[in-house]
This record gives structure tokens, sequence and C-alpha cells, in this order.
């Protein structure tokens, strides 16, 4: 039986590899104190509440697409590529979406990809009560001002029609500088994700 030929060009594609999984605490679960739950604010942003408004609108996407993909970017940047579990909210209360999202630094994950990576997995993801991921993107619905109940937690609020940003986190888990390096970065992937990428297909 003779051999199948295959092409230069099929052998020189790359071969899709299921990316690694990404740790983005400085210390894990066992090695933690009891939790200890702190609170990184940034102050409200009318730019960042108008491009992202208008950018939902113009890409006929959900405000909590743009917001995982900018996730993603912000810890590929800051703590590493890779997936992390991530339990996305949309004006759900009681109900979030587990997620396996890409966490991506750049290129050859552009902006584009990031938000069809994040439509995608959301698309794809239905609301369940019980899911725990240790990330949590809370888009909240009305005003939300109670400790976190995960190791991290992305709250997402409008108080006087302005985004307000918050990073939750647990002390024994984070350290303060990994948080504030996140979100320092944030706000840029978000602008990023905003102004660079094409609707979803």
């Amino acid at each position: 039986m003779v051999a199948p030929y295959i092409s230069d060009e099929v052998k020189l594609r790359p071969v899709p590899s299921v990316p690694e999984i990404l740790d983005v605490f400085d210390r894990p679960a066992a090695d933690a104190l009891p939790a200890r739950s702190h609170k990184f604010g940034t102050r409200s942003s009318s730019e960042l509440t108008e491009e992202l408004d208008g950018a939902a609108e113009w890409l006929g996407v959900g405000v909590e697409e743009i917001l995982l993909a900018a996730l993603g970017r912000t810890f590929g940047r800051t703590r590493g590529e890779g997936a992390v579990d991530v339990d996305v909210t949309g004006g759900h209360r009681w109900a979030s979406r587990p997620v396996s999202m890409i966490c991506a630094a750049g290129q050859p994950m552009g902006p584009t990809e990031m938000l069809q990576g994040a439509h995608s997995v959301l698309a794809g993801a239905p609301f369940r009560a019980g899911a725990q991921s240790e990330v949590l993107l809370n888009v909240a619905n009305g005003v939300v001002d109670r400790p976190c109940t995960r190791p991290l937690e992305l709250r997402v609020q409008r108080v006087d029609g302005l985004l307000q940003i918050d990073w939750w986190y647990d002390e024994s888990r984070l350290d303060a500088y990994s948080v504030e390096e996140m979100a320092e970065q944030f706000p840029l992937a978000v602008i990023e994700i905003t102004s660079d990428a094409a609707a979803p297909l």
C-alpha cells in the first residue's frame, strides 16, 4: 500500500494544542491562611463607560463579552498565558455561566480573536446556580457592596450611570501588588478590545 501524499503546506501547519491551565494566584489554597476578603477599588470613568457601551452596541455583543475578553488579556499580561476557569454573571443575581477563558498577552490572539473567544464560550455556556470557579466576573445588576465569596472577583457595576470596577480578592491567596497590576492593565485591555476588535461571527 502506498503512503498518502501530504503536501509541505499541511506538514508545516501548526497543530492546535490545548492551552495549559494558568494559575492566577500567588499562593495555592492548600498553603493559604483562612480567607480574608479585601477590595481594591478604582475610580468611575465616564470615558470607559462610553467606550464600553458604544462598542457593545456597535459590535452587537454583550458588555460581559468585552469585559471577559479584556480580563483574558489582563491575565495574559500580568499572570501569564493559558486557560482559566471563570464564572460570568450577566444580570442574573443567583446564577452564572462557567467558562474556560483563554488568557493571552498578544499575538496571535489579537483583539478580534480575544473577543471572538469570549463570545463563543459565553454563547455555549448555560447559566448555573451552582457554578463555583475560583474567579468570578460579576457584571452586577444594581449596586452590590458585600465581600466576595471567591478568591478573586472582578465586580463591574454602575454607580450613577458610570462603571465602577472593583477587585475583591482573598489576601491569603493574592498579594496587593498583584491585584494593583491587574487593575492597572484592565482598563487598557478594555480600550484595546473596544477600539480594535471586529464583530464576532
